[in-house]
């Protein structure tokens, strides 16, 4: 017999986090047990000290994903906490036009505004606002970016950019400036959701339950109870749930699946659940600098230690700003400077003829291997069209596991629009133009993974104004069905222009908000009326304290 629970959120990343988090400031001032709402992961529970600095497998194989579908690859978190434990903290609000766009791909209905008309930066400005206060992010000092943040800022000023820092959630206090954000923070310095939304939420009352893969949905004549969730354990036992309020927050890479194995219990779902995945524009390349050049062009003498500092501090809106109007939709797009080196320093073109051609060893690999350290990323995140699709499901989970290792086989095709290729050729003649102007560096293109390469899924369930046109409404309730929420980045209808972490966070606060002023109305704790939302505490936990480096006395200069 079913477990029975007002609220099951599957998924703990950024918007399950947050909807538990809202929902049990509710239950707190209705005077609720919040023990009744109950979120779901089928990632492990891990603490900072879990996390390692290293590119070892089979940590990687613990926290990460790689699901390789028809033409992409994607990189997914499984943790508690999801996808925040591995990020990079860069916390951008999207650029107005954004959520004016009226590009789409070829047959994706007519012509129109691609994103409700209820949602706009402006519309989602106090979001992004409770979303700043809870991932405590700030924007850092010119005194604070990393050495290849500052290299990439110095080289756009010489080609006539401008340039600016990025917003992190990153502590200053607690960060050592050690980058090995993508691995985990095993100092807590990064403001992930277990320092803030989901222990906050725990002390409020509600159930994380680990390990627990939600698979399926059907619905239930037992009101007011309105859905059953069905979840494996990883030894294949089963577990149901039968709740009043259903949200789903497994992300781009899971939710649609989760539905789309649902179909039979849940006939009405749109025609469009499972198309317009997408990568958020993410186009990935690289700069390989001559030293001698840095020294005379950009007057910066041993500039080295590009390992040391934060991940990401610096990128460009040039190729943005001042592109207003529905004229120059599909052809912007930002440059960001991304420390990826350990992840892909063995990816990029080698240079040998033919060009595109991929090779794995010889001696010019091997020199452009040797010489990565001389390299920074660049992330070019362009106004691209949603072109992925699922085209099957796997019996459990998102993806399909031919065996035991680390790569999962995506059932979804996703080949390229004419409008994503030409925004990508776009964003590479711009980064080859800045990184070869006066020979200082070599364009490096990520030529030997074929198709897109991403960890910034989006789309599968977008929210539009129509069941005809998307799977969920502006609030994220997935039409047709009462009670049944989608609050995670597979709402998101197009590629953003930035980091996709903050807008997710600002769409999961405003669906979270709407959720708790109609809570009564689906068998939940009525909202008090004075019931305002607070700011998650900060509750870091067991950490790494790095050492304290004795200060070194500066020697005064005798007087001549």
């Amino acid at each position: 017999m079913a477990e029975r629970v007002d609220v099951v959120i599957a998924g703990s990343g950024f918007g399950g986090s947050i909807t538990a988090f809202r929902l049990a400031e509710l239950y707190r001032a209705a005077g609720a047990d919040a023990s009744s709402i109950v979120v779901l992961e089928r990632g492990r529970r891990l603490g900072h000290k879990d996390f390692r600095q290293s590119m070892d497998i089979d940590h990687l194989s613990n926290v990460y994903n790689l699901i390789q579908g028809n033409g992409a690859q994607i990189v997914t978190a499984q943790a508690v906490g999801g996808g925040s434990n591995l990020y990079l903290a860069a916390s951008l609000r999207a650029p107005r036009e954004t959520f004016e766009r009226r590009d789409r791909r070829p047959g994706d209905g007519d012509e129109r505004r691609m994103w409700p008309a209820a949602i706009s930066r402006r519309t989602l400005d106090p979001y992004y606002g409770r979303a700043e206060l809870g991932l405590r992010v700030s924007r850092p000092g010119w005194d604070q970016v990393s050495k290849s943040g500052g290299l990439w800022a110095r080289t756009l000023a010489a080609a006539g950019h401008t340039c600016d820092r990025v917003p992190l959630a990153i502590s200053p206090k607690r960060c050592v400036n050690a980058k090995w954000c993508h691995t985990g923070c095993v100092f807590g310095a990064k403001n992930s959701l277990i320092t803030n939304y989901l222990p906050s939420a725990e002390r409020l009352g509600v159930q994380i339950r680990s390990e627990l893969e939600v698979q399926s949905v059907r619905q239930t004549q037992a009101r007011p109870w309105r859905y059953v969730v069905g979840a494996l354990r990883p030894d294949g036992s089963a577990v149901e749930l039968e709740c009043k309020v259903l949200v789903l927050a497994t992300g781009a890479m899971g939710t649609a699946p989760i539905l789309m194995r649902s179909r039979n219990d849940l006939p009405s779902l749109s025609d469009q659940l499972g198309r317009h995945l997408g990568v958020n524009g993410d186009h990935i390349a690289a700069i390989e600098y001559d030293p001698r050049k840095v020294r005379e062009v950009l007057g910066l003498p041993g500039y080295a230690d590009f390992h040391k500092g934060k991940p990401i501090t610096t990128m460009t809106y040039d190729f943005w700003a001042g592109r207003r109007g529905n004229r120059f939709d599909g052809t912007r797009f930002t440059l960001q400077e991304i420390f990826l080196s350990a992840l892909t320093n063995f990816l990029y073109d080698d240079g040998r003829d033919p060009e595109g051609e991929p090779s794995w060893w010889g001696l010019q690999k091997k020199r452009a291997i040797a010489n990565w350290a001389q390299r920074i990323e660049l992330l070019a995140m362009v106004e691209d069209t949603h072109d992925g699709q699922f085209f099957g499901v796997p019996p459990r989970g998102g993806a399909a596991r031919p065996n035991a290792g680390p790569v999962a086989v995506g059932l979804f095709n996703y080949a390229l629009s004419d409008q994503s290729v030409r925004v990508r050729e776009a964003a590479d003649r711009a980064m080859r133009r800045i990184a070869e102007r006066r020979g200082l560096g070599r364009f490096m293109k990520l030529t030997e993974t074929q198709g897109s390469y991403a960890s910034h899924p989006l789309g599968g369930c977008r929210m539009a104004e129509s069941p005809a046109l998307g799977v969920t409404d502006h609030s994220g309730a997935v039409f047709g069905y009462e009670g049944l929420y989608c609050v995670d980045s597979s709402i998101v209808p197009t590629s953003l222009g930035v980091n996709p972490s903050l807008t997710i966070a600002a769409l999961a606060e405003r669906c979270a908000d709407l959720l708790v002023r109609r809570a009564g109305d689906l068998g939940l704790p009525a909202r008090p009326s004075g019931l305002r939302p607070g700011v998650p505490r900060e509750i870091v936990g067991d950490r790494v304290v790095a050492p304290v480096a004795p200060r070194r006395r500066r020697r005064r200069r005798a007087a001549r």
